[in-house]
Order: C-alpha cells, then sequence, then structure tokens
C-alpha cells in the first residue's frame, strides 16, 4: 500500500487542501502535484526535518554541557508528541478533502440545495475557497507560529532548574542551545503553523455551512434520518480525527512530564482533561447549530401539515368505519380511510415530532472523542492497571 498515492479530487468539487502560498510553495518544490498530495511522504519528510537535527544536536549537547539526564531530549516526551502531530497535520490531508468534497457534493446530488439557490450555493463554496487560501491568513498563522514557540521555550525553560536541552537559564536569561535554535526556527513553529492552517480551515468550514443554512434547501421533514434529510452532514467531525488526535498527545506528553519530573499524580489533571475531551466534542458540534433554526423550523411547519392531514384522514376513517357515515368530500386525497393507512399517518407523524435539532448523532461524535481520550489513556497506563484506565474511559463517553 503506498502512502503517498492520492486519488486526484475533480475540479468540480470544492477544495479545502490545494490553496494557499503554502500549497504553491510546496508544488514548486516538486514535494506534491495537482493530481497527488503525496501525504505520506511528506509527513515523514516534516518530521525529519524537523525534528532529526533536533536529535543530533541534542544528544551532543548533552554530551559537552552535562545537562541532567532528565532534561534531555531524548526522554522528553514532547519531542515525540511534536513530531507525532506534524505527521498527523500533513497526513491528514490525504482524506480530509475527499471527505468534504463529499459532503458539499452530496447537498447537490440528494436535490437538497434548489434550483433558485444554486447561484447563492457557488458563491459560498467560492468564498469558502478564497478565505482557506487566503495569503493574508498564512501570514497571520506564522507570525502566531513563531510568536507560540517563543513564549513555549520561554516558559518550559523557566520551569526546570537550569534550564532543558532547548535553553539554559544562565544569570536569569534565556540563552537557546543548538538544539534550541533548531527547534525555535523549524520544528516548533512548523508544528504551530500546520495546527494553525487546519484551525483556520476549520473556521472557514463553519462560515461555509452558515452559508449553506442560509440557502434555498429542499428538506423533507418525514425523512428516516430525523434531520430533514441533513444528518450527513455531521459526518464532517470525522475529518478532524487526527487533529484531535495530534493534540491529545501533545497535551498528554505534557502531563506525563509533570508525573515523570514534577511526582505529581494523575488525579491532579483529572478535571482539565475532562474539560479538554468537553471542549472537543463541544467544538465539532457547535458548527452544525447553523442547521438547528432551518430545522426547528422544518419541524414546526411539519407536525402542523402532517397534524392536519392526520385529523382529516382520522374523522373520514371514524365516518367510514365508526359512524357509518358519507365519506367527507375530499377524504380520497389522502387515500383509503383505513386502518393500514391511519398506521402509515401515525408513522409519518412520529417521524416529525422526533426530529432532531441538529444533525449529530454518537456515529458523529465518537471518533472524536476516541481520538482525544487514547493518547490520555496511554498515559494513565503508566500509573494505573489498565483495566481501571478502560473503565474509567467508558465512563467519559456521553453514549
Amino acid at each position: 500500500m503506498s502512502l503517498g498515492k492520492n486519488i486526484a479530487v475533480p475540479n468540480s468539487l470544492p477544495t479545502f487542501v490545494r490553496l494557499g502560498p503554502f500549497y504553491r510553495l510546496q508544488r514548486r518544490l516538486g514535494l506534491l502535484s495537482d493530481a497527488e498530495l503525496r501525504a505520506g511522504r511528506r509527513a515523514l519528510l516534516f518530521i525529519a526535518v524537523a525534528w532529526i537535527p533536533v536529535l543530533v544536536l541534542g544528544g551532543l549537547g548533552s554530551l559537552g554541557v552535562g545537562v541532567r539526564s532528565q532534561h534531555t531530549v531524548f526522554e522528553d516526551f514532547s519531542v515525540y508528541a511534536f513530531a507525532i502531530a506534524i505527521g498527523a497535520f500533513v497526513f491528514m490531508e490525504q482524506s480530509s478533502e475527499r471527505r468534504m468534497a463529499m459532503l458539499v457534493g452530496q447537498l447537490q446530488k440528494r436535490g437538497i440545495v434548489a434550483s433558485e439557490g444554486s447561484a447563492a450555493f457557488v458563491g459560498v463554496v467560492n468564498r469558502m475557497e478564497r478565505r482557506t487560501g487566503s495569503w493574508l491568513a498564512e501570514v497571520l498563522i506564522l507570525l502566531s507560529a513563531y510568536l507560540l514557540t517563543y513564549a513555549w521555550i520561554v516558559s518550559n525553560a523557566l520551569k526546570l532548574d537550569g534550564g532543558t536541552w532547548i535553553a539554559q537559564v544562565v544569570e536569569g536569561s534565556v540563552r537557546l542551545t543548538l538544539a534550541g535554535w533548531w527547534a525555535a526556527l523549524v520544528a516548533l513553529p512548523l508544528y504551530w503553523f500546520l495546527g494553525g492552517r487546519w484551525l483556520w480551515r476549520f473556521w472557514t468550514w463553519g462560515l461555509m455551512l452558515y452559508g449553506f443554512a442560509k440557502c434555498e434547501l429542499r428538506l423533507v421533514a418525514t425523512h428516516p434520518d430525523r434531520c430533514g434529510g441533513l444528518a450527513f452532514m455531521g459526518q464532517y467531525p470525522k475529518t478532524y480525527v487526527l487533529f484531535v488526535f495530534a493534540q491529545s498527545t501533545v497535551v498528554s506528553s505534557t502531563v506525563l512530564k509533570h508525573i515523570v519530573e514534577g511526582g505529581l499524580g494523575l488525579a491532579s489533571f483529572k478535571l482539565a482533561l475532562i474539560g479538554l475531551i468537553a471542549f472537543f466534542a463541544l467544538a465539532f458540534v457547535v458548527p452544525l447549530l447553523v442547521f438547528t433554526p432551518v430545522l426547528l423550523k422544518l419541524k414546526h411547519v411539519g407536525l402542523s401539515h402532517y397534524g392536519t392531514l392526520a385529523s382529516q384522514h382520522n374523522l373520514a376513517f371514524e365516518s367510514k368505519w365508526v359512524d357509518a357515515s358519507p365519506t367527507p368530500s375530499g377524504a380520497d386525497l389522502l387515500g383509503a380511510p383505513d386502518p393500514s393507512s391511519m398506521a402509515d399517518f401515525a408513522a409519518s407523524y412520529d417521524l416529525v415530532k422526533r426530529m432532531l435539532p441538529i444533525p449529530v448523532t454518537k456515529e458523529s461524535v465518537l471518533p472524536i472523542l476516541a481520538a482525544a481520550v487514547l493518547p490520555l489513556a496511554c498515559v494513565a497506563a503508566t500509573r494505573v492497571p489498565i483495566a481501571k484506565v478502560l473503565e474509567v474511559a467508558k465512563t467519559l463517553m456521553p453514549f
């Protein structure tokens, strides 16, 4: 199986990753092409360029400077977590574009976008692509990446007596090591930059959903998915499974460092970790709230219409079978007033009554929760029997 062999996305479908200055730069360098994203190979390349020099320089520096073993680069869990995260950020491009394009395409394929709203629909997609590929956004993300790198280095260097492999504290000032310079200029900014690009895409996707909700949509109140036919849109969080896994891995590595180096217990982080899991779950549900007004209106109108039809049909049923009186005028439009048709109307009314206010199911959220819990469970397993870890993990799942 080839990691880098990706299926080209048709030009007629929207693109979510083939945009922006960084994409164009990679294309000019031959790292990818319009036909192949080569996500697997680029993930390995980025990890190697970012962290192999850090490991080499950090290893040489620890031999000469005499840094204590618990502060060396090889025993810093964050180094491996950041490497995993960079690989995940790049590799998730392989599936994200196809999934996102499929979801948008389904709106047209299923006839949900009315013909009179097709121009508005295309406009929403075009605005999403312009926002996603904005050079200004990527410049700001890059600047933010270096600011976050600086803050992270200073914060971590001052926490430990004498500093770490990345920086030494000399007379109150932070001085970068050789490994620290590479981490500060290349490795850490790359992590923050790639993660920031995905957060920006998440924002532009949310704006696109808001635009879709404002379009003329053809929804069916009696659709069996209980979302008017929009339940498939709730599958978009699966695109960010690797993103959540990457961020949870970085957080988990920090927790593990505090446990090993600071002697803290897992209980100290319980509320924070539960909050992290809840945040990930809510973050990917909130954008779908844009469809709530549409679905609530559809439900209200549907209950009114199907309630009226059910009343007319049941009156005809009573007239024929209970009162033995002539069938009311117009009842033939509702079908034969017999028990089977009455059951059909009852089922239709019940479907409308049980409509969901947001297109989210447990299948939408569980992959995100699992991706968030897995790294945390691995950390917990270093201090608690695995059976107990699994038991606690189950309690964190809302379904």
